[in-house]
């Protein structure tokens, strides 16, 4: 079972951030989804409001919900925060832990 179940809803441009997370170029995905790269191209750069083909959205459903079943995607949040010391300050200490509105 697909998520969203009916192919009228899925959402192209969702699905292509979907493969990208799961670190797939184009070419690779489009194989294992059962459809030409052209097929998958024209599928994912569909505008907001455009039309797609809905065989070529179930096929492409249907392969990112096995794939993301047994791939972790990648994740990128950024570079990792430095690991706080026992100088540092706590949070509280610094002010940002409450805001109060000054009258002048």
């Amino acid at each position: 079972m697909t998520f969203p179940l009916d192919p009228h809803e899925r959402s192209p441009k969702g699905d292509h951030n979907r493969r990208i997370a799961l670190d797939l170029d184009l070419d690779a995905f489009a194989f294992k989804a059962g459809v030409t790269p052209e097929e998958l191209r024209q599928y994912e750069f569909t505008p907001p409001d455009g039309h797609f083909d809905l065989s070529v959205a179930q096929r492409v459903g249907e392969a990112l919900e096995r794939l993301e079943a047994i791939r972790e995607p990648k994740v990128d949040n950024g570079p990792s925060p430095l690991a706080a010391t026992e100088e540092d300050p706590p949070i509280a200490a610094m002010g940002t832990a409450t805001y109060r509105a000054t009258h002048t």
